[in-house]
């Protein structure tokens, strides 16, 4: 499976197109000018890869992709380097001070080979605890995949760990909520989940219902996605990710299991 470049920033070919720059779960991506989305009366299912638990007490290699190799912009301290991912009864992405020809730092990421469609996403970790780094958990698919861009996110900042931000996007245009948590999530582990089906995404934390969004702000993606973890940094972002300070890396994001099920009430749970 080739996939060198799969986030890398995406080129525009025709000088007629509007380049217009966003920044996502640690994704820069050029879109052209488009009109707005909209809803359709009625929305099909989509049906994608099968019901999952993984707990890593392995690797396994027909279900992930690791990332390697490239670097998503200038924006990001790294790149994507398969050394900086474990599998040894946990998911284990490092992001550490290791120069390399693209970047002087290097991040862990890893995607599923296949794409899945609505259904509930579930995720037991611990967020890095450094500033200027993001913990992620999403499904995505781009312009690399022949697709819009369309995402679902959940993010945690090193900087803001008692809070979790929830966002989707649907063509390149995008809607975020933050959720107060009441604990520290880099220092424990807790179980995050959504469940996208074709009227709403519900965000969950620990089992209970977080967040609902219906498409009224912004439609609902209607693309099928890979399913992605990834640590990344940045020293541009501090806005929005806050300073970055190479003093405290080594940072490690940790996530005991990942699963995708039909929906939330069916789920197979990570907790």
């Amino acid at each position: 499976m080739k996939t060198s470049g799969i986030l890398a920033t995406f080129a525009l070919g025709a000088a007629a197109l509007v380049s217009l720059v966003a920044v996502a779960g640690g994704r820069t991506v050029d879109q052209p000018a488009v009109p707005r989305p909209t809803n359709t009366a009625t929305q099909e299912r989509l049906v994608g890869g099968p019901p999952f638990v993984d707990s890593f007490d392995s690797e396994n290699e027909r279900l992930w992709f690791v990332s390697h190799g490239w670097r998503n912009g200038d924006w990001a301290v790294n790149d994507w380097r398969r050394s900086q991912v474990r599998f040894d009864d946990k998911l284990r992405l490092t992001l550490a001070r290791k120069k390399t020809d693209k970047a002087e730092f290097s991040g862990g990421e890893v995607q599923t080979r296949r794409k899945y469609g609505h259904g509930y996403y579930e995720v037991k970790m611990r967020a890095a605890p450094a500033s200027g780094t993001v913990s992620g958990f999403f499904t995505y698919t781009g312009p690399s995949f022949g697709d819009p861009w369309d995402e679902i996110d959940v993010e945690i900042l090193g900087s803001k760990p008692r809070e979790v931000m929830f966002t989707y996007f649907r063509d390149g245009e995008k809607v975020s909520h933050i959720h107060q948590l009441g604990y520290d999530a880099t220092a424990e582990d807790h179980v995050y989940g959504f469940d996208w089906q074709p009227g709403y995404i519900r965000w969950y934390v620990d089992g209970e219902l977080a967040h609902e969004a219906t498409g009224e702000g912004l439609p609902l993606p209607i693309k099928k996605q890979k399913i992605m973890a990834s640590l990344w940094g940045s020293q541009q972002l501090t806005s929005w990710v806050g300073p970055f300070d190479p003093a405290t890396l080594p940072a490690v994001m940790t996530v005991d299991c990942i699963s995708f099920s039909e929906d939330f009430a069916n789920r197979q749970s990570c907790g």
